[in-house]
């Protein structure tokens, strides 16, 4: 009998305990979740409430994982750097009721257009606007490694094979020259009442749209003019 009573009194006793701790961890789960929040808003609000963006809270102090600590401050010991990395300094009041100053990292990650191919395309093949697709996601890596605008993929040289749906990075992009120095070019010299032409030597590479330098070959003079096509460049008059 009194075997089964001390039995019975162990889980009573252990039914309060578990009771008891439940609640608190449940306490100090929320009271985290707040301060989260708190820190969040504040870089939130630096970036004036895009909504473009993400925060994540990299690494945090094990002493905001306790109960009862409240935010007195926040402020930026790091501003982020180009890869979206900062610090936030916090000023706390811990379970001792005692101030201290904490340091939260944090990441920014940003949403961003990304171009991918449509179809397989082989090395040296220059791309046009009806090969690419765009997506809009969150980037976790950094950004510089991709282009920022349709123009600066079309027109550019595949440096290697790509299959349908590979994204576009700036290392898989290389200038397509039209002209190369050396080159023997037609010289179109214009204005809206007549037109010449002559041959030239390219002084300098390009490519379409670029201004480079040529030599006329039949008075040897060195004139400026822009690429407008495979060998072929355009001087106003």
């Amino acid at each position: 009998m009194k075997g089964k009573l001390c039995i019975l009194a162990y889980r009573v006793i252990g039914f309060i305990i578990i009771a008891w701790l439940i609640p608190v961890s449940g306490m100090c789960a929320e009271k985290r979740s707040s301060i989260d929040a708190t820190i969040i808003n504040f870089i939130s609000d630096y970036y004036g409430k895009k909504t473009d963006i993400k925060i994540s809270l990299t690494n945090q102090p094990s002493i905001l994982k306790e109960g009862d600590v409240k935010v007195k401050n926040i402020t930026f010991a790091r501003l982020p750097d180009t890869n979206g990395n900062g610090i936030c300094a916090l000023e706390i009041v811990d379970t001792r009721k005692m101030t201290r100053n904490v340091f939260v990292p944090f990441k920014i990650m940003e949403k961003k257009r990304i171009y991918v191919l449509k179809e397989n395309l082989k090395r040296g093949e220059i791309l046009t606007e009806d090969k690419l697709a765009y997506k809009d996601i969150i980037l976790r890596e950094d950004r510089r490694d991709y282009p920022e605008d349709l123009e600066d993929i079309v027109g550019k040289r595949l440096k290697r094979d790509l299959s349908a749906n590979s994204v576009i990075t700036k290392n898989v992009l290389e200038d397509h020259f039209v002209i190369k120095r050396n080159d023997i070019v037609s010289i179109v010299l214009e204005n809206k009442k007549f037109m010449v032409k002559a041959k030239g030597r390219a002084l300098d590479k390009g490519r379409i749209g670029d201004v480079i330098r040529v030599k006329n070959l039949t008075s040897h003079r060195e004139i400026a003019g822009r690429v407008v096509a495979d060998s072929i460049v355009t001087v106003d008059m």
